[in-house]
């Protein structure tokens, strides 16, 4: 008798035990009646070339990638495809015929949160980004190439946020600005902002209680501050703007969009929101 063999998948991170990434997937699976299994597997740094490695020999079908793994995963790759090779970085990995091949769904996780549940479109908006990691270029490109009006790039190390500048301008031909969160512009920046997007780690568990050094006082009314921190469901930073009056969006959303991107390059079928937000919001609010 032929044992049925369970599809192994997981996601790669440093540290990844906040990750909500297991009990996404995993409910994905089991609401397509797919016989899969989604494991965190915590890779330091200097590990991911054996990760990678182990994913070929484990025969395991994917993975996605977390901090701070995002880009540094690409040399270890087969191909990229799709937003993936235009943004330099990659948050899902698809296991095909021996051969690794990376993709991105974290820009169109992020642009479908926008839409669906803050009912707003990029184009023509004034925008500022905080970070420039592997998630802050992944919606950093997809912003760009949905016509945003203008784009702000945020970060502690101001040459990363120029790098991120620089490719947007080599890549798709479109002319951001950028700046250290000390520099005196970045009030300016936030007295024009329609949409502020923090892609940085800061207010994520057990850090709860950080948020980012920005000037929220400055935002003008209506002006839309989104976090892509998902644990807590409302950070401290996402509090103070609430208390200004300003709409807010966390990170949830984007969450369980970019996952449900992820199940579909892996199996072929896309999986219904309903089950997965109920379930990660159950363990959210406890």
């Amino acid at each position: 008798m032929t044992q049925e063999i369970i599809r192994v998948y997981g996601i790669f991170g440093y540290p990844v035990g906040h990750s909500l990434s297991p009990l996404l997937q995993n409910e994905a699976f089991k609401a397509l009646g797919i016989n899969g299994v989604y494991l965190p597997f915590e890779v330091k740094p200097g590990a991911l070339e054996g990760a990678a490695h182990a994913l070929r020999c484990l025969g395991m079908a994917g993975v996605n990638i977390t901090i701070p793994h995002k880009e540094a995963i690409i040399p270890f790759l087969d191909a990229v495809e799709g937003d993936a090779a235009l943004t330099g970085t990659v948050n899902t990995v698809l296991h095909r015929d021996g051969k690794l091949i990376g993709y991105s769904t974290d820009g169109e996780g992020f642009l479908l949160s926008l839409r669906r549940e803050a009912g707003i479109e990029p184009r023509g908006k004034n925008i500022v980004l905080l970070g420039a990691g592997g998630a802050a270029r992944a919606v950093a490109f997809r912003l760009a190439q949905e016509g945003a009006g203008s784009l702000y790039l945020v970060n502690r190390s101001k040459e990363r946020a120029e790098a991120l500048r620089e490719d947007l301008q080599a890549r798709l031909g479109f002319t951001a600005a950028c700046c250290g969160f000390s520099d005196p512009e970045l009030h300016e920046a936030a007295a024009n902002a329609d949409l502020v997007i923090n892609a940085t780690s800061l207010g994520m568990y057990p850090a709860a209680g950080e948020a980012p050094p920005f000037p929220l006082e400055r935002c003008p009314t209506g002006c839309l501050i989104c976090d892509l921190v998902y644990r807590p469901r409302e950070t401290l930073w996402l509090k103070k703007a609430r208390e200004r009056g300003l709409p807010v969006l966390g990170g949830l959303g984007m969450l369980i969009y970019q996952g449900m991107l992820s199940c579909q390059i892996w199996t072929g079928r896309m999986p219904p929101e309903e089950p997965l937000r109920a379930a990660l919001e159950r363990v959210l609010d406890r």
